[in-house]
């Protein structure tokens, strides 16, 4: 039996949409979540709860996919498909080259370290990115300075 999302199933029957969620619910109506995290509900078991959808032939609800023979037939259709087909070989062959990319650089050794990244890697975290504690210093030396000169 077909399987339609709350939506579908709700214009097919001639019912709100609320009305079939609070069936499912409530557990009146059985529902599963398909592929795409849609409630979806089998017609078997609308039937079973709401009977035949009215003014609707269940017939074609029997097999609600196209079969090939019943494609619609536009001229140009295979050639659309064909054109797909290559964007998506093109796009497959590209994701295998970049991923062998990555592979071949994760194979390579580290890059050398800067200087800069050194004197950065080997300063402690607790001392002063600022200097203002050399500047402190600086001035309190100073002041020692001075004080030493105006004794003499």
């Amino acid at each position: 039996m077909p399987q339609l999302t709350i939506g579908r199933m709700a214009n097919l029957y001639g019912l709100h949409r609320s009305t079939l969620y609070e069936a499912v619910g409530k557990g009146r109506v059985t529902a599963e979540v398909n592929g795409k995290g849609q409630k979806i509900i089998e017609l078997s078991e609308m039937i079973r709860v709401y009977g035949e959808p009215p003014g609707q032939e269940t017939s074609h609800l029997q097999n609600p996919t196209l079969q090939p023979d019943t494609l619609p037939s536009t001229p140009n259709i295979l050639e659309k498909f064909d054109a797909l087909l290559e964007v998506v070989k093109e796009q497959r062959d590209e994701l295998r080259q970049l991923r062998e990319e990555v592979i071949q650089l994760r194979r390579l050794p580290a890059p050398p370290s800067t200087p800069a990244q050194e004197t950065t890697a080997t300063q402690p975290k607790d001392e002063d990115p600022h200097g203002l504690r050399s500047l402190v210093q600086s001035l309190r030396d100073h002041d020692r300075q001075s004080n030493d000169t105006s004794d003499r």
